[in-house]
């Protein structure tokens, strides 16, 4: 990441709790689904942090927090159901929904920082792993989640480390149209 996109990643996290959903994703309140899912893929390309596998640690934090964020909008906007409640809740001031925020599970240590590999247990799980951090590294998401898949499985499934980034390359992969 060069230091344009750092400044711009401190900018957005000087700003992401003072956003509301539409503002955090660029869209107007009455955008559509599809405008919704072109900007968030803008969003996942500007903060996923496998995006960005070479940033140290503290610069992964920082875009995985705003990711989240971002990712949060992106959910409750595109829930007929959520976004009606959450443009409720916006009327009375409320930039979040707060049935998300209260049903949210308690905060784990982060891995994001973490190259893959290093989130696994077993030999093979390691193996599968570095070749999806390898692919990750030159944008094969695809390659890189089949990867990882195989990697958990080798763990035997229960890891929830791999488990979450495996979620995030999912995500990253739908809404890129892959």
């Amino acid at each position: 990441m060069d230091e344009e996109q750092k400044q711009r990643l401190m900018a957005w996290m000087a700003l992401v709790d003072e956003c509301d959903y539409y503002e955090l994703l660029g869209v107007p309140p009455t955008a559509d689904h599809d405008t919704i899912k072109n900007a968030y893929r803008g969003w996942v390309g500007s903060f996923h942090p496998d995006a960005h596998p070479a940033d140290d640690a503290s610069t992964l934090d920082l875009l995985t927090r705003v990711f989240q964020r971002g990712t949060e909008a992106y959910r409750v906007l595109t829930d007929v159901d959520l976004r009606t409640r959450y443009d409720i809740g916006l009327r009375q001031g409320e930039l979040r929904l707060r049935e998300l925020l209260t049903s949210a599970p308690a905060p784990r240590q982060s891995s994001s920082g973490k190259p893959l590999h290093e989130l696994c247990r077993s030999a093979g799980a390691k193996l599968a792993a570095k070749q999806a951090d390898s692919l990750l590294a030159k944008g094969d998401l695809a390659g890189a989640k089949r990867q990882l898949e195989l990697a958990l499985s080798y763990d035997g499934g229960a890891n929830l480390d791999l488990a979450e980034r495996l979620e995030a390359l999912e995500t990253a992969l739908y809404v890129s149209g892959g």
